[in-house]
């Protein structure tokens, strides 16, 4: 009876060191097997975009520092920033930003804040991507957090962290889940820039492809390339010919 009282004080010691290694090292082990478990695609990535061979008859055309090939039946709008076909099946528009002057303009608006629809403040997300190893941009976070969470956030993060930056994992990993479900995203890594490529999945958006370009080593710009085109042979030449200016 001694010794089983000795043999089970010792398995009781085990498990309590046991418990108290995992609550100090990770504890977010629980979340883990629960995040495994209530997001399908925590662990998902976008998808790699594959370039295509561009037609030969595309003319080249520059917008907004981006240089780019489209269909020869294309030609400038008249505000200068975008292309559209004679036949109409293609449109494009280019939009360039400097996240610095977006960052100073969004804060100088008194009844609008980008991190309303966040539970918590620009700080403390900034705060838990260095947590889980990812520098934030220095400038226009607000427009980029979509990237990260699809790009960085995995079911791993949640091991080590706790307290707050728990809490946010969890509101990032469900915005993920949505957004993964609602929209397909392939990535494209060119010689100095990154590109994510969007499609919403709801009907009548099928032909809008959404492309967010990041220049390397540049957080001050950022592209936003939208074009609308029915057949997507076309759609992804024109985006295989995308260059910086």
């Amino acid at each position: 009876m001694k010794k089983a009282l000795i043999i089970g004080g010792a398995v009781l010691v085990f498990l309590l060191t046991a418990s108290l290694v995992i609550f100090v090292f990770f504890p977010g082990l629980p979340s883990f097997f629960k995040v495994k478990y209530q997001y399908k695609h925590i662990n998902e990535k976008p998808n790699a975009f594959e370039l295509v061979s561009v037609r030969a008859d595309f003319k080249e055309f520059t917008l907004d520092g981006i240089k780019l090939k489209a269909p020869a039946d294309c030609s400038l709008k008249l505000d200068g920033n975008g292309l559209k076909s004679a036949s109409g099946e293609v449109e494009l528009v280019v939009l360039q930003t400097n996240n610095k002057e977006q960052d100073e303009t969004l804060a100088s608006f008194q009844d609008y804040d980008p991190w309303d629809i966040y539970k918590y403040e620009q700080e403390d997300y900034k705060d838990f991507f260095r947590s889980i190893g990812t520098e934030p941009p220095q400038y226009g976070f607000s427009s980029k957090i979509l990237f990260y969470i699809r790009e960085y956030i995995t079911s791993a993060d949640c091991i080590r962290i706790r307290g707050k930056n728990k809490d946010i994992f969890f509101e990032l990993a469900d915005l993920k889940e949505k957004t993964m479900e609602a929209e397909d995203m392939q990535k494209l890594k060119s010689s100095n820039f990154t590109e994510y490529i969007g499609r919403i999945h709801r009907n009548g958006y099928e032909d809008i492809w959404n492309l967010s370009i990041f220049p390397d080593g540049d957080d001050l710009n950022s592209y936003l390339v939208t074009i609308k085109c029915g057949d997507e042979t076309t759609a992804k030449q024109i985006i295989s010919s995308i260059e910086l200016e």
